[in-house]
């Protein structure tokens, strides 16, 4: 398994091969990128270049870090059609993107829904959902390049068989899974958390292509964030069924703090080494 970071974690660059190389020297191995968070005077999905590309390309390769995910978090779910279908482009030109760097995928969420909201309101973002990842889907497909959609309970796509529903429908091969435990618990229900990675492992298995890797606890009834494996999330369980069945994935700490991501690296390895 590879330990890696989001970029973005350690601010905005103007030097990109001075970005590489912190995050290296830091002791991480692979990044998800987003250019429009981590490039200087790149703030909007639109300011992409094709001229950045092979610099951001030529620096990670210069200093051995994998870009592993190329993070484009649009709101694929939006009752505006128009604002929904503009999402989608964005994606498309990402996935694009993700060609030109040799980033095998573009990761993504799936709007925020009310936890609590009716049946059918649930249903119709779910199909205004699919829609976009259909689209999407003929991108990726062309351009060669995975889809990573990453369920989050108190989103659109909020639990391992909707998850699964939403791979059955859209049938690509190119459509596959990021997996980020904390994103998938409530404080309400992180009480069940082994049931739900447990459906998560059986139902979306083989389409698990990157975990994300941080850690919660509840404090007064809100989940609040905690160093790696000081939280309440059962990472044995976790990590002895990625042995098992992903060694070589690509685990991605989410929310690295300059002041104590070395304890989360160490913490990483002691779960790899189980």
């Amino acid at each position: 398994m590879k330990i890696g970071v989001r970029a973005h974690d350690f601010g905005r660059y103007s030097s990109l091969t001075q970005q590489a190389q912190d995050i290296k020297n830091a002791g991480f191995e692979c990044v998800q990128y987003a250019p429009a968070k981590a490039i200087e005077g790149i703030t909007t999905f639109d300011a992409i270049t094709q001229e950045i590309l092979p610099e951001i390309k030529s620096a990670f390769s210069h200093h051995n870090v994998e870009i592993a995910v190329l993070g484009c978090y649009i709101e694929p779910s939006l009752p505006d059609k128009e604002q929904r279908l503009n999402n989608v482009r964005i994606f498309s030109d990402n996935l694009s993107h993700a060609k030109h760097l040799g980033v095998p995928i573009v990761g993504t969420e799936t709007t925020r829904l009310a936890t609590d909201a009716p049946a059918e309101e649930r249903e119709a973002a779910y199909q205004r959902l699919k829609d976009s990842v259909l689209r999407m889907a003929e991108t990726a497909e062309k351009e060669n390049v995975l889809i990573g959609i990453e369920p989050v309970a108190s989103h659109t796509l909020n639990t391992p068989a909707l998850t699964r529903r939403l791979l059955d429908e859209v049938n690509s091969p190119k459509l596959k899974v990021i997996f980020d435990p904390v994103n998938l618990v409530l404080p309400e229900t992180i009480h069940n958390q082994d049931q739900i990675f447990k459906a998560m492992f059986s139902l979306l298995g083989n389409e698990i292509e990157v975990m994300h890797i941080k850690d919660t606890s509840v404090e007064n009834g809100k989940l609040t964030w905690q160093k790696i494996g000081q939280g309440a999330i059962n990472y044995p369980l976790i990590f002895d069924w990625l042995k098992k069945n992903k060694p070589n994935i690509c685990l991605l700490r989410e929310d690295a703090k300059m002041d104590s991501y070395h304890e989360d690296i160490t913490a990483m390895k002691k779960l790899i080494k189980g």
